[in-house]
């Protein structure tokens, strides 16, 4: 670098280095979101490859105080855009900074073996929506593979890159998190991606369903639109498999949760007695001689009905 001996030149550097810079964000960022002819499934452009290490740092946002050790993962994997993708949408702790009005001048930060590692926005790569599967249920069985990503289909036609994370099911990090920061209720796409992702993620997760913000008729239109019909289904997505029973109605009875509850419970200590057998959805079950019942989800049920049996109290018999 040349010295600079005339103090009063300094502000007019400055304000000519952050418009080049800016120009330089602008022109990668339209680069690498150009739309790329083919199937590739995520790509980075040539341009933000080829930015040097210097650059690189040059175009971050000084007000993060990026160090760095911070950028090394990025460095080490620069020639891999899926495990920086894999390790912004399937990592701890991650976040986004940056002004609204320049979302490419910032960073998108992460927890990586208990050290914080930062990308910058413009050379996060982007997901081709068209080459992933849906989100589709088979007999019945809606199966995600955990830690693997999947398009989905908004009611405007729209197709985004969803996750599947640990039970979490739901708009790529990578993606939303430099999205327009736009969430009106009822008003536009992301409100209605994010009530079908907690949705779909309660499920996941083994949790009850409730009628808010998800009413029944509109999860009976989730329910369809991601191949399961009325009766029993399962769900497993990186956070065990779990069962349910879906109405006519569009009511959720959680089956797994009730088993649950039947299982962990002494029955003899209730006044019934050993060899007393209850109707479980559909299928008997006897109590063993420790009072507990034995149901598992693993079994055919034909019924979301539970009938308990008949016990004595004193002379009177109570069903």
């Amino acid at each position: 670098m040349k010295s600079v001996s005339n103090v009063g030149t300094v502000p007019q550097m400055l304000v000519y280095a952050q418009q080049k810079t800016i120009e330089l964000q602008q022109t990668s960022l339209q680069i690498l979101l150009r739309e790329k002819k083919g199937k590739d499934s995520l790509h980075i452009s040539d341009v933000a490859r080829s930015f040097s290490k210097e650059k690189i740092e040059a175009l971050i946002d000084q007000s993060e105080n990026v160090s760095a050790s911070e950028l090394s993962y990025y460095f080490a994997h620069y020639n891999n855009p899926k495990s920086i993708l894999d390790a912004i949408n399937f990592g701890k702790n991650v976040s986004c900074g940056y002004d609204p009005a320049f979302k490419e001048y910032g960073i998108i930060s992460f927890e990586y073996n208990g050290s914080r590692q930062v990308v910058p926005n413009y050379a996060v790569p982007k997901i081709n929506p068209n080459t992933l599967p849906k989100i589709y249920a088979e007999n019945n069985s809606l199966k995600l593979n955990d830690k693997s990503y999947f398009v989905w289909i908004t009611e405007g036609g729209g197709k985004y890159t969803w996750a599947v994370n640990g039970g979490n099911v739901g708009w790529v990090s990578s993606e939303s998190l430099l999205s327009d920061n736009t969430m009106r209720r009822g008003e536009n796409y992301k409100w209605e991606m994010r009530k079908v992702s907690n949705f779909l993620s309660a499920l996941a997760k083994g949790k009850s369903v409730g009628c808010d913000p998800v009413g029944l008729k509109e999860a009976l239109a989730i329910y369809g639109k991601v191949g399961i019909s009325p009766g029993f289904f399962s769900v497993d997505a990186g956070a065990g498999k779990h069962l349910y029973f879906l109405e006519e109605s569009g009511r959720t009875i959680n089956v797994g949760e009730r088993i649950e509850r039947l299982n962990g419970i002494n029955w003899m200590k209730q006044g019934y007695k050993e060899g007393d057998v209850f109707l479980v959805f559909g299928k008997e079950y006897a109590i063993d001689q420790n009072g507990y019942l034995h149901v598992s989800e693993d079994d055919d049920f034909t019924s979301e009905e539970i009938k308990f049996p008949q016990k004595i109290s004193g002379n009177t018999t109570v069903s």
